[in-house]
């Protein structure tokens, strides 16, 4: 069983070259030609019997048999059915018949088992006919294929981007992996294959063979599918305003649509693939009469249920408004040739930065010239360059405001403040990216940032006071400078005082929003793990990710409160933990979101950890590849100082320095946590390649962790100081040992032992 191009017909004949050679296989397919006349599967046979015999079912059903066995000289028999939901009933009784004779056995394949003649359902229920459902390709199986198709390593992000593309359909993939290279969407870097972000995903064969499927549909069917494509979905009802019901009915029986039961019944395309194909494959002209079309069912739609006695769903201009999402409206529009109101971009901006779509937001907001000189638009363009790690031109959009800007409002004022404390507090890390504009970052602004938190704590209680403001919005203010002060003090690594500043926000925030909760919870974890009290670390960890598989935390939230969690579960040893969490959010399907730590950094960090460098070097080498091409660029040192870690440990010193240049050359900034794990491992790569100062370089970094509270990672430096020689340390690690929660049994076990333990254990 599997849907057209899954691999049935190649797993048949794989198995027919399997089979021995005194086998006599008799094959059989069903069509929609040969399904309507009896017997038509099996007319090449039918033609060697006597005609008398054609005269009747049971004479044919015995001269068929007779003549399989003749040919078959004694041979064992195996009929071999292609197509099978297209045989007609009489063709499947004989070939039924021949099975439960014992004349021969039967492999057969369906794309629907639904439509299977009664005969082989019958075999089924019975047990003497196994099934087999072929799913799609998961990730790890894609990769493998795709891998394959173009001849080499292909990152992570192009996997998965592939693997979306073509719903993990073997076929639809190599279709895709040579659309992807002819239109350059991937290419090489190196020896890895890398996905190209800013070249558009192309229509190509993978349209071409998916749309094939809509081949019968009459034009009104075929304006539905189209429509509701674009829409991502549509509320049945509008979607009834021109569609008579019943070609409804025909789509969903075909499994092309498929009907969402909520409060108000929503239709969607059942097939992500296809959906995908559909609206790639339409032009400017079709999809601007597609959407006017959508305009007026929708208004008409819309003056129902006012006439009804019910609000309208949307106060907004444009009548699509009202039942397609802001950002898909937003691509619809721009793909239409039209241009976006300043209302309706900010409006799709923050639905898309809201929804993880950053690429979507700076579409919309770089549509129109004033985004960067009017506070609505310059907070979401902010907050796309970002999510996206470019502080640097975040830096520079927010300075050309402040010089060219026009007038905030109070509310505005308050947030501009919020967003330019978080773009300096990134800057005072070290991360910018991209050219800045003389003057933009004058000497000593970005360690002032702490400043402009306490502006906007200020000014939010003056206009609170004054009235200035409603209550949601100084709730939702005061809610933003929580979260900015723990992301600044983890920024900036100052675990201690984040740890005693979140603590009574966690404890009480038992009543708040599930992302306020998981952000809070992912912020005092990290603090509690990188400090001395890891056991609390990780039963708070478990409580968020209990709160993560909440549907109601959002897209951005979530991302970032997993990448914390893990990196906690790396640093303090908790390697099963960060295993299982990055396993499941695999299986959600985060690897498609970045080269970050959903996908092959985080799996390369956690071999790495292991000490796994060949399993480490698979995941990490692609990894890099691909952050140089699309970034996060921060997140280039801590990959490549852990790839440089691997090589030294495969004795590879050429690889390992090439890595370890790298790992020097990339942007040193962002969050503490990245920036020390990427000290660590080239600290260790430097150790394993027998550097004579690679125990100085642990034992200063110890220094700097033992200062700022970071004992965890003090601990962890000590130990890999005296595994390269520095035994004088052992005192040292008696004493932080001693003060930390026993995260480790292994380790707790050999302090207690004492030095002479812990010598030959390191």
């Amino acid at each position: 069983m599997g849907e057209p191009g899954s691999g049935k017909t190649t797993l048949i004949h794989h198995v027919l070259r399997q089979l021995s050679s005194d086998t006599y296989v008799v094959h059989v397919r069903g069509s929609a030609f040969s399904g309507r006349t009896p017997f038509g599967a099996l007319t090449f046979l039918l033609s060697e019997l006597e005609s008398d015999i054609s005269s009747h079912p049971v004479l044919i059903l015995r001269g068929l048999t007779r003549l399989i066995r003749e040919r078959a000289e004694d041979r064992p028999v195996l009929l071999a059915v292609d197509n099978g939901e297209d045989l007609d009933d009489f063709s499947a009784m004989a070939l039924s018949q021949m099975v439960l004779s014992r004349t021969a056995g039967l492999l057969a394949c369906f794309r629907d088992f639904s439509r299977a003649p009664a005969e082989f359902t019958g075999l089924w229920r019975e047990g003497i006919l196994s099934r087999v459902d072929l799913e799609p390709l998961d990730l790890a199986e894609t990769a493998e294929l795709v891998s394959a198709e173009l001849g080499g390593p292909v990152s992570g992000v192009a996997v998965a981007d592939l693997h979306r593309h073509a719903g993990g359909n073997p076929h639809l993939l190599t279709l895709g992996c040579r659309d992807y290279r002819e239109s350059g969407r991937v290419s090489h870097s190196g020896q890895v294959w890398v996905l190209e972000p800013h070249q558009p995903a192309p229509a190509g064969r993978v349209a071409e063979a998916v749309l094939g499927r809509l081949d019968g549909l009459t034009g009104r069917q075929l304006t539905l599918v189209r429509t509701v494509a674009l829409s991502g979905s549509l509320p049945l009802g509008v979607a009834l305003h021109d569609t008579d019901p019943g070609e409804v009915d025909i789509l969903q029986e075909q499994g092309i649509l498929a009907v969402e039961r909520q409060s108000v019944p929503r239709i969607r395309i059942r097939n992500e693939v296809l959906a995908s194909a559909l609206c790639l494959s339409l032009d400017v002209s079709e999809r601007g009469r597609l959407l006017e079309e959508l305009r007026s069912a929708a208004a008409a739609h819309s003056l129902s249920v006012s006439e009804a006695g019910a609000s309208p769903e949307s106060g907004d201009a444009d009548p699509a408004s009202s039942v397609v999402e802001p950002s898909r409206l937003a691509v619809w529009r721009l793909d239409s040739g039209e241009s976006l109101t300043p209302d309706a971009a900010v409006a799709a901006a923050r639905d898309a930065n809201s929804s993880g779509d950053p690429e979507r937001a700076l579409r919309f907001l770089s549509s129109r010239e004033d985004s960067a000189r009017t506070p609505g638009p310059l907070l979401e363009l902010v907050s796309a360059r970002m999510m996206r790690a470019e502080y640097g031109v975040a830096l520079a959009a927010l300075s050309s405001y402040r010089s060219r800007g026009k007038g905030a409002t109070p509310l505005e004022e308050v947030r501009l403040l919020l967003t330019e404390n978080r773009v300096l507090c990134m800057a005072a890390t070290g991360a910018l990216s991209g050219a800045l504009p003389a003057g933009a970052l004058p000497a000593g602004t970005a360690k002032k940032h702490g400043e402009l938190l306490r502006q906007a704590e200020q000014r939010t209680a003056e206009l609170s006071e004054a009235g200035s403001i409603s209550r949601a919005d100084t709730a939702a203010l005061n809610r933003d400078m929580v979260l900015a002060r723990a992301e600044c003090n983890s920024n900036h690594g100052r675990f201690l005082e984040n740890a005693a500043y979140l603590a009574p926000l966690q404890a009480a925030a038992t009543g708040r929003d599930k992302g306020f909760r998981v952000l809070i919870g992912s912020w005092l974890c990290e603090a509690l793990g990188m400090t001395d009290r890891q056991d609390e670390a990780l039963e708070l960890a478990q409580d968020v990710e209990r709160l993560l598989a909440e549907p109601d935390v959002g897209v951005d939230d979530r991302s970032t409160s997993v990448t914390r969690i893990i990196l906690v579960y790396l640093a303090i040893g908790a390697l099963h933990d960060a295993r299982r969490l990055l396993a499941q959010q695999r299986a959600q399907g985060q690897a498609a979101l970045s080269a970050g730590m959903f996908g092959e950094v985080g799996q390369g960090l956690l071999h790495a950890y292991s000490g796994d460098a060949e399993s480490a070097l698979g995941c990490l080498v692609p990894a890099v590849a691909q952050l140089r091409v699309g970034g996060p660029e921060s997140m280039i040192p801590l990959a490549a100082a852990a790839a440089a870690y691997c090589f030294a440990l495969q004795k590879d010193s050429a690889g390992a320095d090439a890595y370890l240049q790298l790992s020097g050359k990339a942007s040193d900034g962002g969050p503490w946590t990245v920036r020390r794990g990427a000290r660590h491992f080239a600290a260790l790569a430097d150790g394993a390649l027998g550097s004579a100062q690679a125990a100085r370089r642990f034992i200063e970094l110890a220094a700097h962790d033992h200062r700022r509270g970071a004992y965890s990672y003090e601990l962890l430096s000590l130990l890999h100081a005296v595994r390269v020689g520095d035994v004088e340390s052992l005192d040292r690690i008696l004493t932080v040992a001693a003060h930390q929660q026993e995260r480790s049994p292994g380790c707790a076990r050999r302090t207690r032992r004492g030095p002479a333990a812990m010598t030959r254990s390191c």
